[in-house]
């Protein structure tokens, strides 16, 4: 991130909140780097999770089906 990217912004959480994203940082990791993480793993598991509904209505179009 570069200077220009960076700045400080308050987000008020509670105690046991703001406990549990301090023990989710690894080494050398930064508040920003846990809250980037956090909402990587959120969108690949809606993916998922749409995937999955999807496949289950059985309505769908295999890729190889598909013309460019």
């Amino acid at each position: 991130m570069t200077e220009s990217e960076c700045a400080t912004k308050r987000i008020p959480v509670t105690p046991s909140t703001w406990r549990t994203v301090h023990q989710l940082r690894k080494p050398g990791q930064t508040y920003d780097d846990v809250i980037q993480e956090l909402i990587q793993r959120d969108s690949e598991q809606k993916l998922m999770d749409e995937t999955e509904r999807i496949m289950k209505r059985g309505k769908f179009v295999p890729l190889s089906e598909i013309k460019s």
